[in-house]
C-alpha cells in the first residue's frame, strides 16, 4: 500500500511538473504568436482586433496543452521517472517551438503556411540568392533548436526545483481559466461572423498555424440559429457576385516545375456537330472520350475565356477590360515552357492583346488551336501529335443544338459537350466537369503550386479522382447556376432562385439549395474577387 501511495504521489508531482511546464511553454508560444500578429493586416473593426487578441491568447494556449496532453502525460504515467521525462518534455518543446518559429518566418515572408510544398520552394528561393544559402539557412535553424534545447532545459529544471512554490500560487488557475475562456469565446464567435459572413473575423482564418475555427455550417444548419440573418447575407452576395472587383492573382504565385514534360495539343471547336464527333471517333480511335459530362457555355467567347483562363466566367468581361494575361502565363515562360495560341480568333471574338503573344522557342509548348471546322490540315497536327505521343485534349465550347429560352436550357444534358483526350492524360473520375478545369489540368503537368490549380484557377485538376464533388456551382455570364445530381438551381443577378428537375426539366420550388452551399459556392467562385475580402 504504502509503495503503490509513493508511486501515486510520484505521478502526481510529475503531472503538476507538466502542468507548469506546459504554462511556461504556452507563454513561450504566445511571444513567437506575435510574429504572425505582426505580420497580419490591422483588423478594419474594434471586433475584428478583438476577435484577433482573443484569438492569439486562446490558440497558442491550446496548442502546447494538446502536446502536453498527446505526447508528455502519457509519459508522466508509464514513465514515472523525472529525469527520463524531462527529457522527453525538453525534446518534445524544443521540437514544436523551432517549427513554430521556421512556420512565423516563413508566414512573414510568403504569407501563407509551410506544407509538403514549401520547404523545397524556401530552398529554392535560398540558393538564387546564393550557392550554399539553403545550407546556411539549415544551420540557422539547427541554432535556433540548440538555443531552445536549452532554454527548455533550464525551464524544466527550474519548474521543478520550485515546484512546491508554484502549485502554491493560486493565479494559475486564474490564467488557465482566461486561456479556455478566450479559446471558447473566439470560437463562437468566428460561428457568429461565419453566419453572417463578417469578414474582418472570417478573413483571419489563415492567419495562425494549425487552425481551423468553427463555423456555422453544421451548427447553424441543424440548429436554425441566426436564419434571418444568414439569409440575408446570402442574399446580398447574390446580388453582389456580378459585381468583380479583380483580385488576380491574390498573391504571387508559388510554384516548382515538374522535372518531366511533354508537348501538349488541346484542339477547341466553337461546336462540334454529331457528324464532326462520329468523324474523330473514325480516325482518331487512340482518342477516348469522356464518359462524365462536360458542361459547356452559352457563346464561343465566354467558353474560350473559361478554357484559357481556367477562371468563370463572371471574371471575362473585367478581364478583358484590363488586359489581363492568364496568370500562370508568365510562370509558364519563367520555367522555358510556350503557350502557343493560335486559330480563327474572329470567330471566337478574343481581344486582340491575345492574338498578339510573342513567338519564343521554347523546348516544351502547350499548344491551344482554336477552329470552327475540322479541316485537313487540323487533322494531320492531331495525327502527328498523337504519333509523337504528346498529350491531346479535343472539346467544344458550345453545345451543337439551339439552345432554348427557358431555365431549362442550362441543363447538364442541355449544356454537355465532348471531350477527347489520348492515353498520355490519365483523366480521373469526376463528377461533372467544366470548361475551367482544362487549362489547370494540362498547366498541372508542367508546375505544382503551393495552393495547387486554386492559385489561379476556378477549375479543377482532373488528374485527381473526385475533385469536384455535387452540388457545383458555375456561371453562365451573370447568371449562376447550381448543380446537383437530381435537380439543378438557376440563380438570377436579383438573387430570385428556379429549380428543375434533372430528368423531367419540371420545375421544383422547393428544391433550392441548402444556405451552405450557397455560401460555399460563392465563396469558391469569388476567390479573385476583392469584394469578398472586404
Amino acid at each position: 500500500m504504502r509503495q503503490r501511495k509513493q508511486r501515486r504521489d510520484k505521478i502526481a508531482r510529475l503531472i503538476s511538473w507538466g502542468h507548469w511546464f506546459t504554462f511556461f511553454n504556452i507563454l513561450l508560444a504566445l511571444a513567437i504568436g506575435t510574429l504572425y500578429i505582426e505580420a497580419a493586416e490591422t483588423p478594419a473593426s474594434f471586433l475584428g482586433g478583438f476577435y484577433m487578441l482573443i484569438s492569439w491568447l486562446g490558440h497558442f494556449a491550446f496548442l502546447p496543452f494538446v502536446v502536453f496532453i498527446l505526447l508528455i502525460f502519457p509519459f508522466c504515467l508509464i514513465v514515472p521517472f523525472s529525469k527520463i521525462l524531462k527529457g522527453i518534455a525538453t525534446l518534445v518543446a524544443a521540437f514544436g517551438l523551432v517549427a513554430l518559429v521556421a512556420d512565423a518566418l516563413f508566414f512573414r515572408q510568403y504569407g501563407y503556411h509551410f506544407n509538403t510544398y514549401s520547404l523545397s520552394q524556401l530552398a529554392l528561393d535560398a540558393e538564387s540568392n546564393f550557392t550554399g544559402a539553403s545550407f546556411l539557412l539549415l544551420l540557422g535553424l539547427l541554432g535556433i533548436f540548440v538555443v531552445l534545447l536549452v532554454l527548455e532545459l533550464g525551464v524544466a529544471n527550474v519548474v521543478w526545483k520550485r515546484l512546491d512554490t508554484l502549485r502554491e500560487k493560486r493565479w494559475g488557475p486564474s490564467a488557465a481559466a482566461v486561456f479556455v475562456l478566450c479559446f471558447l469565446t473566439s470560437h463562437s464567435l468566428h460561428i457568429w461572423a461565419d453566419a453572417v459572413f463578417y469578414a474582418p473575423i472570417t478573413k483571419q482564418d489563415d492567419l495562425f498555424p494549425v487552425s481551423y475555427p468553427t463555423t456555422a455550417r453544421t451548427l447553424m444548419s441543424k440548429q436554425g440559429w441566426l436564419v434571418e440573418e444568414r439569409l440575408q447575407a446570402t442574399d446580398r452576395l447574390l446580388k453582389e457576385a456580378a459585381q468583380v472587383n479583380l483580385n488576380y492573382p491574390p498573391r504571387p504565385l508559388m510554384c516548382a516545375r515538374q522535372p518531366h514534360t511533354d508537348d501538349t495539343l488541346v484542339v477547341v471547336f466553337n461546336q462540334l456537330t454529331d457528324a464532326q464527333q462520329q468523324q474523330i471517333a473514325r480516325e482518331f480511335p487512340q482518342l477516348n472520350l469522356s464518359q462524365t459530362p462536360v458542361v459547356g457555355q452559352l457563346s464561343p467567347l465566354g467558353g474560350a475565356f473559361e478554357v484559357l483562363y481556367g477562371l468563370a466566367d463572371i471574371y471575362a468581361n473585367q478581364i478583358f477590360k484590363e488586359q489581363r494575361l492568364p496568370t500562370f502565363w508568365q510562370q509558364l515562360n519563367d520555367y522555358q515552357i510556350q503557350v502557343q495560341l493560335e486559330g480563327d480568333f474572329a470567330a471566337f471574338a478574343l481581344p486582340e492583346y491575345l492574338q498578339q503573344q510573342a513567338e519564343i522557342a521554347y523546348r516544351d509548348t502547350i499548344s491551344v488551336r482554336l477552329s470552327t471546322s475540322l479541316d485537313e490540315a487540323l487533322r494531320a497536327e492531331i495525327t502527328a501529335a498523337l504519333a509523337s505521343h504528346k498529350r491531346v485534349l479535343i472539346t467544344a465550347l458550345t453545345p451543337s443544338h439551339t439552345l432554348g429560352a427557358g431555365i431549362e436550357s442550362y441543363a447538364v444534358s442541355k449544356m454537355q459537350v465532348p471531350l477527347y483526350s489520348s492515353s498520355a492524360m490519365k483523366l480521373a473520375e469526376q463528377e461533372l466537369i467544366l470548361l475551367t478545369d482544362l487549362m489547370p489540368t494540362v498547366v498541372s503537368y508542367y508546375m505544382n503550386c503551393s495552393d495547387g490549380v486554386q492559385a489561379f484557377a476556378t477549375g479543377k485538376n482532373m488528374l485527381q479522382a473526385h475533385e469536384r464533388h455535387f452540388p457545383i456551382m458555375t456561371s453562365f455570364n451573370r447568371t449562376l447556376v447550381v448543380y446537383d445530381r437530381d435537380n439543378t438551381t438557376v440563380i438570377g443577378t436579383d438573387g430570385h432562385m428556379q429549380s428543375f428537375d434533372n430528368t423531367t426539366f419540371a420545375e421544383r420550388p422547393s428544391s433550392s439549395p441548402a444556405t451552405p452551399v450557397l455560401v460555399d459556392g460563392l465563396k469558391h467562385l469569388q476567390r479573385f474577387n476583392k469584394k469578398s475580402d472586404e
